[in-house]
């Protein structure tokens, strides 16, 4: 049996930019961090011979190729593996929430089958990541980006910069013990409610950034506003941050229809007036679940205003990682 936890994440600025459409032009930008929140993936051999995949349904085959589950199965014919029970559990719902769920289970999905087949484990993230991202995009042709993956696989606070070749360049931002934590302070998770599936809405994103220069425009403006971002975090500067993620999200908005509906902008709208510095929707649009960045001193008042349920949490600084493996393979 091996169990691995990957964590989720939440980008402030520059989603969207990461999408090859775009960044094969233009280069790409993200500042996102992981948060204590995962996505668990166990692996254990199946005694019958067949495969066993259980998420929200659960799937018993005989073959790979069988599957529904597109991930587990592609990746199972990529290690042309067989014979083997496939278990995810996720502490969040599990798809359409916009933290990046799909792409950290096919992280965590990778490190476990790379474990359990005696492969190593202790490449450099990027390997990994750019792994989850084949797997994602090629074979199972999901229209993803690559921070999703990265920030996975990397854990922390991060900003990624996406070259035209494909090579992402990875810088960590290290802020001060006492701005760290007041950043954490600040920020305020919304769950909306319900999920969402993010493909129509990521594909018509994929086809603005690479056919129509209005969408292709804003999405340079977000890439660099995670520059100036960044800029400001590398010298453990806090105070823009709101103001970045506001004008982030004024943008994004234009990327593709569908991405923030009158019910989100209503709950915007009301926690800006109640005090916020700036806001997101996170993820691809949609629903899902609404970040906001405030003074402590407003957030009782946000909270109010908004009337949706918080979610606490943490920035965490691990990446994908096996936390169970107890040696069977017999």
């Amino acid at each position: 049996m091996i169990i691995t936890k990957t964590p989720l994440r939440i980008s402030l600025v520059g989603g969207g930019t990461d999408m090859v459409e775009f960044y094969k032009q233009f280069g790409g930008a993200v500042v996102s961090f992981a948060i204590d929140k995962y996505i668990y993936v166990m692996l254990n051999k199946k005694f019958d011979g067949g495969v066993r995949v259980s998420y929200s349904i659960t799937e018993n085959v005989n073959e790979p190729e069988m599957l529904k589950h597109d991930l587990v199965r592609e990746a199972l014919h990529q290690f042309d593996l067989n014979g083997v029970e496939v278990v995810s559990i996720a502490d969040i719902p599990g798809g359409g929430t916009g933290l990046g769920s799909s792409s950290s289970f096919s992280v965590g999905l990778l490190l476990a089958l790379n474990k359990y087949l005696g492969n190593p484990t202790n490449r450099h993230p990027s390997v990994l990541a750019d792994s989850a991202y084949y797997l994602e995009r090629a074979l199972c042709g999901h229209t993803v980006g690559k921070q999703d993956h990265y920030a996975a696989a990397y854990g922390g606070f991060n900003f990624f910069y996406f070259h035209n070749d494909g090579m992402v360049t990875t810088m960590p931002i290290k802020l001060s013990k006492t701005n760290f934590g007041l950043m954490q302070h600040n920020m305020m998770l919304f769950w909306v409610g319900k999920t969402r599936q993010a493909e129509s809405i990521l594909k018509n994103q994929a086809v603005g950034l690479k056919n129509n220069t209005d969408v292709s425009n804003d999405a340079i403006q977000m890439k660099n506003l995670a520059v100036g971002l960044n800029d400001y975090l590398q010298k453990d500067n806090i105070d823009t941050i709101g103001t970045y993620i506001g004008m982030n999200w004024q943008l994004k908005k234009d990327l593709a229809f569908g991405i923030a509906p009158k019910e989100i902008r209503n709950y915007y709208d009301a926690a800006m007036e109640a005090g916020a510095s700036g806001g997101k929707l996170c993820g691809a649009g949609g629903s899902g679940f609404l970040l906001f960045y405030a003074p402590y001193e407003f957030h009782a008042a946000i909270e109010k205003a908004v009337g949706l349920r918080q979610v606490p949490f943490k920035i965490c600084n691990e990446g994908a990682q096996v936390i169970y493996d107890d040696g069977g393979r017999a």
